[in-house]
């Protein structure tokens, strides 16, 4: 039989699909990207914001409008968890609704839509079968958040914060990299609390250190790094070793201290500006990067200049915005003022806008040096290579180095070179191959 998986939302998420279908694989499933071909579907969901949720609810309805009688649909994931009644009492056609709760006997639920036995198998982080590059996976490494940010559903959904055994972790980093990772990417909802919960402190640096000793390792790239606990330590770590990039990925959402006290958030405006200038002090070629919100209750005209002034002072590499989105069950669902949408999208694209100033700024210090970086991709039209460094992160907010070479070579993804960079923009630098370094 054959299993097509649609997975939606954050990498996470992802890695919650790889382990489904590494799952379905050792029970007779095989894979197929045709949906037509497939025996069994199955919608891994977002439910954070509107957006995601828009995008879960309309792929269901072109699920089902699409797919055979014969066809079995699964609908599972953060919107499977939180609105589960809905899908089910809303959407007849699907066939199963399995919350991340019902997780442990996913294998069961599944074997008894097809009148199957069940092989008693369960998700495991050690048989995934990856959507992502098999050279640039990701690693989760705790799961859950305890920040309660006054905007976000995730403690909701995914429950308290819970870290992986290290022990496991490092295991599980050494099998990406036997079978040919080049990049490894922690995540987590807060990578830089891994450890408070089962090891009763900040454990991060730790982990760092023992992941940098694996050999074959190009970059180690952490992402959601809170900036009430980035240690003296961790920036330490960080600086001392060539294969841990010197990415710094801080969901600050805010510069403004009251929208920042109203978010439940744990800095200030002041603290984050120290924070980023103790970062470049001992690390001067740092990348930062943010994800930043407007429109959050309460959120004055003068309140948003503070965050178009944190923006100019800050120098983010990247940035990420999205508009408030009103969460039932969070605390910020009943705050007053709201922000009005067409106010909140005015003040999206002038966020925006000031942005790619700065970006464009700091993109343009950078041509005529030369980096070293990964191979990620190949247009055979064009010839043209997508590379990435330490600055570049495989997601949606970055962008990548666009390259051509000038030699013949038979570069594939994950294969190390040197670029030198001729142009840039906001968003992408553009160079040229120099070396190719041999493995």
């Amino acid at each position: 039989m054959n299993v097509g998986m649609i997975s939606l939302g954050c990498s996470k998420n992802q890695v919650d699909s790889e382990m489904i279908l590494g799952l379905l694989t050792k029970s007779s499933f095989t894979i197929t990207n045709n949906q037509e071909d497939a025996d069994l579907i199955i919608i891994n969901t977002c439910g954070f914001i509107d957006s995601a949720k828009d995008e879960a609810l309309e792929e269901i309805a072109r699920v089902i409008q699409e797919k055979k009688a014969s066809q079995k649909l699964v609908v599972c994931g953060c919107l499977a968890t939180r609105y589960k009644e809905f899908i089910e009492y809303n959407f007849k056609d699907v066939d199963l609704v399995i919350s991340l709760k019902e997780y442990p006997k996913f294998s069961e639920l599944v074997s008894r839509l097809f009148d199957k036995e069940n092989n008693k198998e369960e998700l495991s982080f050690h048989n995934r079968i990856l959507i992502s590059s098999s050279h640039s996976p990701y690693v989760r490494i705790a799961d859950g958040c305890n920040n309660h940010c006054a905007f976000c559903a995730i403690p909701l959904i995914r429950g308290k914060y819970v870290s992986r055994d290290m022990d496991d972790i490092v295991k599980e980093t050494e099998e990406l990299v036997k079978n040919g990772a080049k990049e490894i990417n922690l995540i987590a909802q807060d990578t830089s609390k891994y450890g408070v919960d089962n090891y009763h402190k900040l454990m991060l640096p730790e982990l760092l250190e023992r992941l940098s000793k694996i050999e074959g390792i190009f970059l180690i790239r952490t992402f959601y790094i809170y900036p009430e606990t980035i240690t003296d330590e961790l920036i330490d770590v960080i600086k001392r070793h060539d294969n841990i990039a010197s990415y710094f990925d801080i969901p600050f959402q805010h510069g403004s201290n009251k929208i920042l006290s109203l978010m439940n958030r744990k800095t200030t405006k002041e603290k984050a500006i120290e924070l980023i200038n103790k970062i470049r002090t001992n690390i001067p070629d740092a990348v930062i990067r943010t994800s930043l919100m407007v429109g959050f209750p309460g959120e004055s005209k003068f309140d948003f200049n503070e965050l178009l002034d944190f923006v100019e002072k800050a120098e983010f590499f990247h940035m990420g915005a999205f508009m408030y989105s009103r969460e039932e069950d969070t605390t910020s669902f009943n705050m007053k003022p709201r922000v009005p949408k067409r106010t909140s999208l005015k003040r999206y694209n002038i966020l925006m806008e000031k942005q790619e100033l700065v970006a464009t700024r700091l993109k343009k210090a950078l041509v005529g040096k030369t980096f070293k970086a990964m191979v990620d991709s190949f247009d055979e039209e064009s010839l043209i290579f997508s590379l990435r460094n330490y600055m570049f992160a495989p997601d949606d907010v970055d962008s990548s180095i666009i390259a051509t070479c000038p030699f013949e070579n038979e570069l594939k993804p994950g294969d190390i070179v040197d670029c030198k960079i001729i142009a840039s923009n906001a968003y992408e630098l553009y160079g040229e191959i120099t070396k190719v370094y041999e493995e």
